[in-house]
């Protein structure tokens, strides 16, 4: 049996890297830098672009990802520290999906 936890993130974290895929190549970084950042393949990052997954985030977490991005080009965060934020974002997506279930 799979946790709640399990099962949201295998849904919710392939959005998230889909929009910081797609605002980071937006911004002109090559998919292979991309790739490099978010620790997967180029053909991921090809298909986070071209919308074949990891679509369907909200504006507030679109909003967060710029914000995000901003930060990871400015070189601000480390490995560890970007690990922390896709969890906060994670999050986030989380509390909205329960407050659209009540």
């Amino acid at each position: 049996m799979k946790s709640p936890c399990e099962v949201f993130a295998s849904k919710i974290i392939p959005v998230i890297r889909g929009e910081i895929a797609r605002e980071l190549v937006a911004r002109g970084h090559k998919k292979k830098e991309v790739a490099e950042i978010l620790g997967i393949t180029v053909a991921a990052v090809s298909q986070y672009v071209h919308g074949k997954r990891g679509v369907g985030g909200s504006e507030a977490l679109k909003e967060r990802i710029r914000k995000l991005a901003d930060e990871i080009e400015e070189g601000k965060l480390s490995e560890d520290e970007l690990s922390l934020k896709l969890c906060e974002l994670c999050t986030l997506v989380k509390r909205e999906h329960n407050a659209e279930q009540t």
